[in-house]
């Protein structure tokens, strides 16, 4: 979990929040040689902490994806539904591919206020077009090589924590 769906919100989190200063973590395997739970706490240079947390043996459902501030919260309850579209048969190349159903938007909280949220349309597919593009063309490279080094030694940082119980400082 850590390395496949935690480098997504590692990466997310960085994208959101900048860099990051200290890295604590929490790897589990459940009965599994590889580990099947995770929680990743980071401290960004901004003093922002980003908590993360991936499992695959949760018993129910959580939100997605849940950023909360001290003046509002953004919550999104369900998954990104491109996968689910591709096991049903769609195709990228679809018109309305990627758009989300108005009940998997996000909702904006501000106090007692709530707001509904409507979700770009999601576009997999993009990234894969901008690998050939830059394979072929020379174009650059849908990802930049310094962001992904940021994630993978966060994701490092976070396995050394979980193994030494010990917070990890991260060179900026």
């Amino acid at each position: 979990m850590l390395l496949d769906l935690g480098s997504h919100l590692v990466d997310q989190a960085i994208e959101l929040f900048g860099a990051v200063t200290h890295v604590y973590a929490e790897v589990v395997a459940h009965d599994h040689p590889a580990d099947n739970e995770s929680f990743v706490a980071m401290t960004h240079s901004c003093g922002v902490r980003s908590h993360l947390s991936m499992g695959s043996v949760f018993a129910g459902p959580g939100p997605r994806l849940r950023v909360l501030g001290s003046r509002a919260a953004f919550i999104v309850e369900h998954l990104d539904g491109q996968e689910a579209a591709l096991r049903a048969g769609r195709l990228p190349s679809e018109p309305a591919f990627g758009t989300e159903a108005p009940e998997s938007f996000g909702q904006l909280h501000i106090g007692n206020l709530s707001e509904v949220v409507p979700s770009e349309p999601g576009r997999w597919q993009s990234f894969y077009s901008s690998l050939v593009e830059s394979l072929t063309e020379g174009t650059p490279l849908p990802v930049d090589a310094l962001d992904a080094v940021k994630v993978v030694e966060v994701l490092d940082a976070a396995r050394r924590s979980s193994e030494s119980h010990t917070v990890q400082c991260m060179e900026l």
